[in-house]
């Protein structure tokens, strides 16, 4: 392909770009085959299942990125999110006119073997603009047999009975009037059937909306097509997977399970982002992001389903039925939001032909009755949605999830934990690296001495250490689970620039650090999630750098009681673990162990050796570790580097920047 990136520059991991090119090209052939019917428009079906496949499509270029040449990705990803909202629009407007429909039928079920008051197809022969229900274009060739002035007068004559006092003194007044100005005056009748005319005349709009909508969407799709987006996404990842399949070992490397893992708990921690709009059911626009946000974790799942030998069939099925009821109410909320808008095109029109509101007052009680029962059923399916989200937390529903994507991760060091495995787990719990490459070494060294087979990382791999982009090799190498430090967001944001750094070596740090980083480990650095959620041996781990509920809060052995009282009531962990303070720490409260793992690289509790805690399971234990290391390897390329001279006593004294350059501090 001409102008693409050679292949073999793709394949530092053949095998996880074998896994992308198994999740791509079946969502393509899906993509390619409905897109027929779309054109077709003889079922609304193919709509539906065509955006389906492009939205799938769209959430797997994130995962798969980086198997994907960058001249072209961005380009495919433009035309089919263009391609996805054009089909979207159609698709909603599919989903109301059904919608309509059956609520039609179901409130006047007498009407469902009757022609509607308005045909669609008459209208279809204006111009789309000309919209008002009761005009008859002056155009047209061909006059119905029956004109819509003449059907809204039978209508008028079926359905309104006229006052037992006016009886017998209308007469042809009556005709008159319902084809004149006087339509619908609700002072002299009133309607037997007061809802059908203004659900017919919404389901008119409707439809009118969508055919004149159709041509646009048919050519959409075949612009997509003449573009070969399909054939040619296809070909590149056909060439791709058999590179991969030459190159790569055909099993999936811990690399894949680890993105896997990443991936997957982003999204969950996205989707709990809103739970505490779940107290309150007017925050209608949260509730609308918390769909989408529950929509991108189940597209998630599906792309890493193959990983596992359930394809995560029981999971994606929790988080369907969760995304059909924030669904379900977001349909609530577009009706009761798109109504008093349709009310006052509908009124502008009953003006401007009949010359007064009469043949609006006719429309308004089935428009009142829909936005009603819309109000009613919102209320039903929020109740339900708490309901259902309690009882998913209450059944442990997210600690499963974590347990089992986690666990082929659960070997930093050599040989994969089972399911089965019995006996004592331990777990190396590191933090606060800041870029001190020797430390970091010497730690890893000493946690598999003492059996550690797997290390759970609590942020700030950067900052005042000479080897940034060393120490975040190391950790992507050896698959370390790890969430991102304030240190390290604030380097990734370039803080720097805007002088927030309370000194002028903070910002040099900060600086110096970021263009110490390589794209990739930036990019990889970026994607890290904030906190962490899992659970090992059935025991739901927090993984965090400050607290749940900052990173720049301390936990550790000043934080009151009172504190840690409200995490642990807030939180379903029994092990909350921390960095941040660079000063280890085990509290146990509630039933909650409260761990600071310290600093690997920078302690300041005056102890320059690096620092951090093994947690053992099946018997629960913990224990802080300190470890000596070549601090004079990390001294020497600190002033290699021409770093200030304040980095290295803080390295060599285990002191904090502010306490060294304290020239009044004297321990």
């Amino acid at each position: 392909m001409t102008g693409q990136r050679p292949i073999k520059c793709l394949l530092q991991n053949p095998d996880y770009c074998l896994y992308a090119t198994s999740t791509f090209l079946p969502l393509l052939s899906q993509l390619e085959a409905e897109l027929q019917g779309v054109v077709k428009d003889d079922d609304i079906e193919y709509v539906h299942r065509s955006r389906v496949a492009t939205r799938r499509i769209r959430a797997a270029f994130p995962l798969f990125s980086d198997c994907l040449p960058e001249d072209s990705k961005k380009k495919w990803e433009n035309q089919i999110r263009r391609l996805t909202r054009s089909l979207g629009e159609a698709r909603d407007l599919d989903v109301q006119i059904e919608f309509v429909r059956a609520f039609l039928a179901e409130c006047c079920p007498e009407k469902r073997n009757t022609s509607p008051l308005f045909s669609s197809a008459e209208f279809l022969q204006i111009s789309p603009v000309m919209t008002t229900p009761a005009v008859v274009s002056q155009q047209s060739h061909s006059v119905p047999p029956l004109t819509v002035k003449g059907r809204i007068s039978a209508w008028i004559e079926k359905h309104l009975k006229v006052p037992q006092q006016e009886k017998g003194s209308l007469g042809k007044e009556k005709e008159a009037a319902s084809a004149m100005l006087h339509v619908g005056d609700s002072s002299i009748y009133q309607p037997s059937d007061p809802v059908s005319l203004g659900l017919e005349c919404l389901l008119l709009r409707l439809i009118q909306k969508r055919r004149v909508m159709q041509p646009g969407v048919a050519e959409e799709v075949s612009d997509f097509s003449r573009r070969r987006v399909i054939q040619d996404m296809a070909a590149f990842l056909y060439d791709l997977k058999i590179r991969a399949m030459l190159e790569g070992t055909g099993t999936h490397p811990v690399e894949t399970y680890e993105r896997a893992f990443m991936q997957i708990m982003a999204r969950v921690s996205d989707l709990f982002w809103f739970e505490p709009y779940l107290q309150d059911s007017s925050r209608t626009e949260q509730h609308h992001e918390m769909r989408i946000a529950a929509k991108r974790l189940r597209y998630t799942l599906e792309a890493y389903a193959g990983l596992y030998e359930d394809r995560l069939k029981p999971e994606i099925k929790v988080i369907k039925h969760l995304q059909e009821f924030l669904g379900d109410i977001h349909d609530c909320d577009v009706w009761t939001g798109l109504m008093p808008r349709f009310l006052e095109e509908e009124e502008e029109r009953s003006v401007a032909y009949f010359g007064n509101h009469g043949f609006f007052e006719l429309i308004k009680p089935g428009i009142s009755l829909l936005i009603t029962d819309r109000g009613k059923s919102r209320e039903d399916q929020f109740r339900e949605l708490i309901r259902y989200w309690e009882e998913v937390k209450e059944e442990g529903f997210w600690n499963r999830l974590s347990e089992k994507i986690s666990l082929p991760l659960q070997h930093s060091f050599d040989g994969a934990i089972d399911s089965e495995h019995a006996g004592p787990l331990t777990i190396a719990l590191i933090s606060d690296v800041h870029a001190n490459l020797p430390a970091l070494e010497a730690v890893l060294s000493d946690a598999q001495v003492r059996g550690a087979s797997v290390v759970l990382h609590a942020g700030d791999l950067t900052g005042y250490g000479p080897f940034p982009d060393e120490v975040i090799n190391l950790i992507r190498e050896r698959h370390i689970i790890s969430v991102i430090g304030n240190y390290d967001l604030s380097v990734l944001s370039k803080k720097w620039k805007t002088g927030k750094p309370s000194s002028q070596e903070k910002q040099l740090a900060m600086r110096w650090a970021y263009h110490q980083i390589s794209d990739e480990n930036r990019t990889w650095l970026a994607s890290l999630p904030r906190k962490i959620c899992m659970c090992v041996r059935g025991i739901p781990l927090i993984l965090t750098h400050g607290s749940p509920d900052s990173l720049t809060e301390y936990l550790d052995y000043g934080t009151p009681d009172t504190r840690l009282h409200e995490i642990a009531a807030a939180e379903e962990a029994k092990v909350i673990i921390t960095g941040h303070s660079h000063r280890g720490a085990a509290r146990e409260v509630d039933g909650v162990w409260f761990i600071n793992a310290g600093s690997v690289g920078r302690p300041e509790d005056g102890d320059p050796r690096a620092c951090y805690a093994l947690l053992t399971v099946e018997p629960f234990s913990v224990i802080h570790i300190r470890v000596p290391y070549e601090i004079e390897r990390t001294v020497e390329a600190i002033q290699h580097r021409h770093l200030p001279d304040a980095f290295a006593r803080i390295i060599r004294e285990g002191k904090s920047l502010d306490v060294v350059q304290d020239p009044e501090e004297k321990t």
